[in-house]
């Protein structure tokens, strides 16, 4: 079982999510000290951090941003506020982000059909979480 972010296990990780989002302007990079620890970059500015999580001999990848900002209800409008930014920031022309339902303090970020995150509001941010299993990465070389 893997409880470092390896080279091989930082490629793959970059690569996932180049091809999740349709986008080459992310990319992952270890920290020197943190092996449990990546960050996430957008075009070379700090995007988000990719931790581990292991449970019941399951590793799972959690890839969480902060968009810091005071959040607002994610109405329609607030959501393509979001949608647009995060377009211009990945270039990833497919992103959208899709209410659930009544609720009013989430939201999924989906890549053309493809559901990938879940986006919440808290007190002071909008919160994104994607999780990516191991067994994701099988197939990425």
């Amino acid at each position: 079982m893997v409880d470092q972010f390896t080279p091989d296990v930082i490629n793959k990780l970059q690569a996932y999510l180049r091809k999740a989002f349709g986008t080459q302007a992310l990319s992952v990079r270890a920290r020197p000290k943190k092996s449990e620890i990546a960050d996430v970059f957008a075009n070379d500015k700090p995007f988000g951090v990719m931790t581990l999580d292991e449970e019941d001999g399951e590793l799972t990848y959690q890839f969480n941003w902060t968009l810091a900002e005071k959040p607002k209800p994610l109405l329609p409008a607030e959501m393509q506020r979001i949608q647009a930014h995060f377009r211009e920031m990945l270039g990833a022309k497919t992103l959208s982000i899709r209410g659930r339902g009544k609720l009013k303090d989430s939201a999924e970020v989906f890549v053309a059909e493809e559901s990938l995150a879940i986006m919440s509001a808290d007190d002071d941010a909008y919160q994104f979480q994607m999780a990516i299993l191991e067994m994701d990465l099988d197939d990425i070389i």
